[in-house]
């Protein structure tokens, strides 16, 4: 992943925007810090399936290098998930980075979540390291629109596909079981599930 770090100019700017296609390599440890970023999103798009090579905990690094960010959203779009499911191994402990603090961020979004142990990580740690985090949210699907997915007519929804469906579910078992149980009383947690009528394995 690209991140702006060599220009000077890039230390004083207070909303990034980051896109990458087909990610591989982690995103690396910022030698810089942003010390007016409030806004960043970063938008990971996969061919098919993000690779599973890549580490969506990684991420943690970039958060650190932003001290006064209040709001990260984070959208990945792939067709199905390839990347160890921590539904996979129950037993396995998840990574903690207790040293990274983030002392302002208020609103997170994570688009396209997936049962990826990564990224259940990364949701993790956010929930318990974010001092001032009010509201975060998990959106199991990631499509280029959406209506609201309780008061609309069926076939109104973006189409996608079985793969995509499953995950999702998976996504909403992972987050009962990892996440649910560590959000503060301060946080609100919210999490959109698929399209219960729109978005089905019906054939």
């Amino acid at each position: 992943m690209l991140v702006p770090t060599c220009h000077p100019l890039c230390q004083n700017i207070e909303t990034l925007n980051i896109s990458s296609v087909s990610e591989v390599v982690n995103t690396p440890i910022v030698p810089v810090k942003f010390l007016r970023l409030k806004y960043l999103s970063i938008s990971l798009e996969g061919n098919g399936a993000f690779s599973p090579d890549y580490d969506y905990f990684s991420l943690v690094s970039l958060l650190d290098a932003c001290p006064v960010l209040e709001t990260f959203n984070l959208v990945v779009s792939q067709d199905r998930m390839k990347h160890n499911s921590v539904l996979g191994d129950p037993s396995s402990r998840l990574r903690q980075m207790p040293e990274y603090q983030h002392d302002n961020i208020k609103n997170v979004k994570i688009t396209g979540f997936c049962s990826a142990k990564s990224m259940v990580e990364l949701a993790c740690h956010i929930l318990e390291n974010a001092t001032s985090l009010e509201c975060l949210t998990l959106d199991t699907i990631c499509v280029a629109f959406s209506f609201d997915r309780h008061i609309h007519k069926i076939g109104e929804c973006q189409a996608i596909g079985r793969h995509m469906i499953r995950e999702a579910r998976k996504a909403l078992l992972a987050v009962k079981r990892y996440i649910v149980g560590i959000v503060p009383s301060t946080v609100k947690l919210n999490v959109l599930e698929p399209c219960k009528l729109c978005h089905t394995l019906a054939a």
